[in-house]
């Protein structure tokens, strides 16, 4: 199992970015979800996390394709209400692209878009999104079944205790944000998860 960590948009650049080169050796990507940073913001805190010797193939942008190609950085993640992800990889080629999706649905449209790497979430409870129900794991299942040959990640309340279900769901790896980024002491966070995908073959 993979494991991706996405910032959470409350810190500042050194603060952020000593976090992921210090959690980088138990993380297979970061998604670069700092919403509320400009575009120059972003390029310093990616300079940052390669200064720092994060190689830019764990990176990936969410949304601002701008910054993605300023930075040379070739993978990119599109929320559910961003672009269209085979207008992006047809006006830039070089790119791979995810793409966030909430149901059965949004996955076939996405993956038949050319979409590289799928979200599904929110799978479990998570104080972010408190009023939604959990979408659980049986359509998550589904996906990842109709879709064997993309990569599925679970994304949403997801804890160590998770992995061994998602797993068995088929998920390629899963997405974690508060509980990592969130954490007293996140290094030690990432470490548990990626331990305990470790477990997994």
């Amino acid at each position: 199992m993979k494991l991706i960590a996405v910032t959470n948009d409350r810190w500042p650049i050194e603060k952020l970015g000593k976090i992921m080169v210090e959690a980088e050796p138990f993380v297979d990507h970061f998604i670069i979800r700092e919403k509320s940073k400009t575009a120059d913001e972003c390029m310093k805190l990616i300079q940052f996390v390669l200064n720092g010797g994060v190689s830019s193939e764990k990176l990936i942008i969410n949304d601002r394709i701008d910054v993605a190609v300023a930075a040379n950085i070739r993978k990119v993640h599109l929320p559910g209400h961003g672009l269209d992800v085979q207008m992006v990889k047809s006006r830039f080629p070089r790119l791979l692209a995810g793409c966030s999706v909430h149901s059965a649905a949004e996955a076939d449209q996405a993956i038949r878009r050319g979409a590289d790497w799928i979200l599904y979430g929110h799978v479990f409870e998570t104080a972010s999104k408190r009023h939604l129900p959990p979408r659980g794991l049986q359509e998550l299942s589904e996906i990842a079944e109709k879709h064997d040959d993309t990569e599925i990640y679970a994304i949403g309340g997801i804890q160590p205790k998770h992995i061994l279900q998602l797993n068995a769901a088929g998920a390629a790896g899963i997405a974690v944000m508060s509980s990592i980024f969130d954490s007293e002491v996140p290094v030690s966070a990432a470490e548990s998860y990626h331990e305990a995908c470790q477990f997994i073959i």
